[in-house]
C-alpha cells in the first residue's frame, strides 16, 4: 500500500463518520431503500457504507484500483452494522462493466468521469446497465470554492482551490475533451436517453471540490444509442 492510498482511506472514512457522504446522496434526494445499486469508481467504499443505511436490496462497487478494493473490503467489514446489506467489492472499470443490461436501479459515479478515457462511451455503458426509470447519479470537479476560506491564508484551502480549478480546465485529458463542463455531460446524457437534472453545490471531497451533481432518470423507452 502506498502512502497515497492509505492517506486516502483515511480521509474518506474519516468524511464518512463526520456525515459528508451522507450529505452527497441527501443533495440529490437519492435513497437505495429496496434498490439494487452499483458505485462506478468506488475506491474503499465509504460511499457504498453510507448507501448500506438506506437497507438495499443489493450494494456493488467497482473500482481499477485492486489495492483500493482489498482494503476497502476490510474497511467496510468494520463500518456496516448487521442488517444492513454489505456490498460486494469487484474489480472493473468503464467502459465496460461486467453486469447484463438493466441490472440497477440507482448508478453512482462520482468524481469518476475526467478519468475515463471516452465521455461518451462511458455514459452509454453507465445507462446499459441501468433499469428504466432507474436513477444515475454523477458528480464532478469545479471551481466553486468558498472564497471566504481563502481569505484566511491557509495552504490547505489553497491547495483544493487550485486542485479544483486544474479539474475544471482539464480532467486528467485534452481540455478539448474534458467532461468537466457540466452542459457537455447533460448534453450527452440527453442523447442516451437519461434525462439530467443540474444542481450546483459548493462541498469539498477528498481535497478538491466538487461544485456540480446531475441527477439523472433513464427514460422507460429504449435510449438512442451515441452515434
Amino acid at each position: 500500500m502506498t502512502k497515497w492510498h492509505a492517506a486516502y482511506i483515511q480521509n474518506a472514512y474519516r468524511e464518512l463518520k463526520r456525515g459528508t457522504t451522507r450529505k452527497q446522496l441527501d443533495t440529490l434526494n437519492i435513497n437505495a431503500t429496496g434498490k439494487r445499486v452499483l458505485d462506478v469508481g468506488c475506491g474503499p467504499g465509504n460511499l457504498l457504507v453510507a448507501l448500506s443505511t438506506d437497507a438495499p436490496e443489493l450494494l456493488i462497487g467497482v473500482d481499477v484500483d485492486e489495492t483500493f478494493l482489498v482494503l476497502g473490503r476490510s474497511q467496510v467489514e468494520n463500518s456496516i452494522d448487521p442488517p444492513a446489506a454489505a456490498p460486494i467489492l469487484l474489480r472493473a472499470s468503464l467502459p465496460v462493466l461486467p453486469f447484463a443490461d438493466e441490472t440497477f436501479d440507482l448508478v453512482t459515479c462520482f468524481l469518476v468521469m475526467p478519468h475515463v478515457p471516452d465521455d461518451r462511451l462511458a455514459l452509454t455503458e453507465l445507462a446499459r446497465v441501468l433499469k428504466p426509470g432507474g436513477t444515475l447519479a454523477i458528480s464532478g470537479h469545479g471551481f466553486g470554492f468558498p472564497l471566504r476560506y481563502l481569505k484566511r491564508f491557509r495552504l490547505k484551502p489553497l491547495q483544493m482551490y487550485l486542485a479544483s480549478l486544474i479539474y475544471r480546465c482539464t480532467g486528467k485529458k485534452w481540455i478539448r475533451n474534458t467532461l468537466q463542463n457540466d452542459k457537455k455531460i447533460c448534453h450527452l446524457l440527453n442523447t442516451i436517453g437519461v434525462v439530467p437534472e443540474m444542481r450546483h453545490y459548493n462541498q469539498k471531497i477528498l481535497g478538491c471540490v466538487a461544485t456540480y451533481w446531475i441527477k439523472a432518470i433513464k427514460s422507460e423507452t429504449n435510449p438512442k444509442a451515441i452515434q
